[in-house]
């Protein structure tokens, strides 16, 4: 009796959740959600006040989560994050060191995840996934 090969879909949502688990628990270790580490990463471009982070984070805001200022609190308090009198937030150099230590980790995880694979099987892989990625959206625009 051969095996069945589990459809595209499985492993699209296979990966996506374990990825998901993974980076949560790397920030849990630090006692950091998701949001937090993108406020970070996005102050470490430069500083911004609430508005511009608002508008850099925009992406994975939502109607329950339409700010980013309940997260900023925490990073403040930490002193990782400071808030000028103008109302611009910026890194403090102990949030830059946080910043790239997680970074770090967060690379570390990267590179485990594509382990066994060659620089040109990487590429591969983005340029079927941006294919497929295509087909889809393509294919969805027949269903409206």
């Amino acid at each position: 009796m051969t095996d069945t090969p589990k459809p595209i879909g499985y492993w699209f949502k296979h990966i996506d959740k374990t990825l998901e688990e993974n980076f949560a628990a790397l920030l849990a270790t630090e006692g950091l959600l998701r949001r937090h580490w993108q406020i970070m990463h996005t102050l470490s471009g430069g500083a911004l006040d609430a508005s511009g982070l608002d508008v850099a984070l925009s992406p994975f805001l939502n109607a329950q989560d339409p700010t980013a200022a309940p997260y900023v609190g925490t990073l403040l308090d930490r002193g990782w994050v400071v808030r000028d009198a103008a109302g611009t937030y910026a890194l403090t150099v102990e949030g830059i060191g946080a910043h790239a230590k997680l970074l770090e980790r967060i690379g570390i995880q990267r590179t485990a995840a594509t382990e066994g694979l060659s620089a040109d099987d990487y590429r591969t892989l983005l340029d079927l996934l941006k294919r497929v990625s295509a087909n889809v959206d393509a294919f969805a625009l027949t269903l409206r």
